[in-house]
């Protein structure tokens, strides 16, 4: 399923998505129970929930993408709510569907992303978790990738790929402090070879965002790259660069913290650039650090002393 940035970004998160889904098709469900295959409600085509229509199958199909693409534990009233919730449309979908929705959705309630508390993400080098801003007071996450390719050929999937002049900044600051370190001993990577990717889905939600605040992960996330050191899963940063490696504040941060607070239980320290703005009480298990270069983010990240 494609959905659009209004369509993602209005709801703020994928739960709340699948929650205003339900709400809405609530008012319908009786109709249903007459007609299985007619409209669940017409009050989701006029809501834009990125559905081409409103039937059972549409609605469960969008409440399976979500709910795959949630980062990671919901508590168990949480899930035991929705599960009753979708459980009523998977029975007025036809009887040869039903098994069918009940071993994707529901199974998802129960995988271990999402029932398990201790779930972690898996690192990897070149990968980092960020946070964005849309219009501009809706927050959310997704895990931003720097890799090196030659050709096109070598890009796994190009429709995630992001246009590189936004990661120019990144690329050379990063470039002038390995240089200034001696950190490598092998020629740094043509520029045109650095390419970034986000996860699926996130990509048109991307061009309709602030783009200042990716600076700084976009470079550590390189960073990561050339060196092969992996960035911990329990941090995600968010800031702006200059080609110097100055970190840049932009906009407050609040919405960004409230969308860890959300859905990154795994989350407990959040990057920031120095006198970034910040509007809401913070849990006491998350530690937001402020940064005012390059350097010192990469110290703080691989806890160099």
């Amino acid at each position: 399923m494609d959905f659009l940035p209004k369509q993602h970004l209005e709801i703020g998160n994928y739960i709340k998505y699948v929650n205003e889904i339900l709400h809405k098709c609530d008012k319908g469900i009786e109709y249903c129970k007459i007609c299985p295959n007619e409209f669940v409600c017409s009050e989701l085509e006029k809501d834009d929930f990125g559905l081409p229509d409103s039937t059972i199958s549409d609605v469960l199909t969008a409440i399976q993408y979500a709910l795959s693409k949630v980062p990671g534990y919901l508590n168990p009233d949480k899930r035991s709510e929705l599960r009753a919730r979708i459980k009523n449309y998977i029975n007025e979908s036809s009887v040869q569907e039903q098994k069918v929705w009940e071993d994707s959705i529901l199974g998802i309630l129960l995988d271990d992303k999402l029932a398990n508390p201790a779930y972690k993400p898996k690192a990897g080098a070149g990968e980092i978790r960020t946070l964005f801003t849309y219009n501009p007071r809706i927050g959310f996450s997704a895990s931003l990738k720097c890799i090196y390719a030659e050709n096109e050929t070598s890009l796994q999937n190009t429709a995630a790929t992001l246009p590189g002049n936004i990661f120019l900044n990144s690329i050379l600051a990063v470039n002038q402090f390995v240089r200034s370190k001696q950190i490598q001993d092998k020629i740094l990577p043509p520029v045109t070879y650095i390419k970034y990717h986000l996860e699926d889905g996130v990509v048109k939600i991307i061009q309709r965002c602030n783009l200042n605040d990716i600076g700084l992960p976009a470079a550590l996330a390189y960073y990561s790259m050339l060196t092969r050191l992996t960035i911990p899963v329990n941090i995600v940063v968010t800031g702006g660069l200059d080609s110097r490696g100055t970190a840049i504040q932009a906009e407050p941060i609040g919405d960004k913290v409230e969308t860890v607070l959300r859905e990154l239980h795994f989350i407990d320290k959040i990057i920031v650039p120095k006198g970034a703005p910040l509007r809401v009480p913070v849990s006491r298990n998350i530690k937001i650090i402020e940064v005012s270069d390059l350097e010192q983010t990469i110290n703080i990240t691989f806890e160099r002393q």
